[in-house]
């Protein structure tokens, strides 16, 4: 098993910076800096309405501060993240603020009801 080190926190920290990791796969919400939270059942940097969202529905979500991180699970994020989601989760999903999918603002309760039809259901997987 492994075991957390300061090297795969400051990994963790450098991964929610990337490009593709500063959206956030489900809203598109951007954040300059990168999300502080990762789903870890999807290994994606959400913002917070998503990972109150995913957390709604027992989706285990680590924060990048509060947490720690193993070299094992650096391994996977850098296999995953939010572009990867975007390509296969949410291939088929609606652009954000239309056909169901949130974006910045909306009520909480349409976060939740995408992320269960994008994740739970199945429903833009391709």
């Amino acid at each position: 098993m492994s075991v957390p080190t300061a090297a795969a926190e400051a990994a963790v920290k450098k991964l929610a910076r990337y490009q593709g990791n500063t959206i956030c796969p489900n809203c598109g919400t951007q954040k300059k800096f990168g999300f502080g939270t990762v789903c870890m059942k999807y290994l994606t940097f959400v913002c917070n309405h998503c990972k109150s969202s995913h957390q709604a529905i027992s989706h285990r979500c680590k924060s990048l501060t509060m947490s720690s991180w193993t070299d094992a699970e650096v391994l996977q994020l850098k296999k995953a993240g939010n572009d990867l989601a975007r390509a296969t989760w949410l291939a088929r999903a609606p652009p954000p603020g239309s056909g169901g999918r949130p974006k910045e603002g909306d009520h909480i309760a349409i976060f939740k009801g995408f992320i269960v039809e994008a994740y739970e259901q199945k429903r833009y997987y391709s």
